[in-house]
């Protein structure tokens, strides 16, 4: 059986053999290179259970795989898949 190591383990998921405690998003920034950032996140980006979004990263975060995170303009719109708009009443 594998385990979440122990306290004393990089990526510690706690002292028992279950996931009790760990990173759930971690975030790796080159100031010199926003477009570079790198980020983890579980289980998803998305906080609604019909979207695609949902649970899409749960998979890459127990890999500790990491994926792209884009600050300027240009990479934001390369990579949106969608666009909501919200106006005040």
């Amino acid at each position: 059986m594998l385990g979440g190591g122990n306290g004393y383990t990089p990526g510690s998921t706690g002292n028992n053999f279950e996931q009790s405690s760990g990173a759930s998003f971690r975030i790796i920034v080159n100031t010199g290179d926003w477009d570079s950032t790198i980020g983890s996140n579980s289980p998803g980006q998305s906080g609604d259970p019909d979207s695609p979004f949902y649970g899409n990263l749960f998979d890459s975060w127990a890999k500790d795989n990491y994926f792209p995170i884009y600050f300027s303009k240009e990479k934001v719109e390369e990579y949106s898949c969608q666009k909501m708009m919200l106006m005040p009443n």
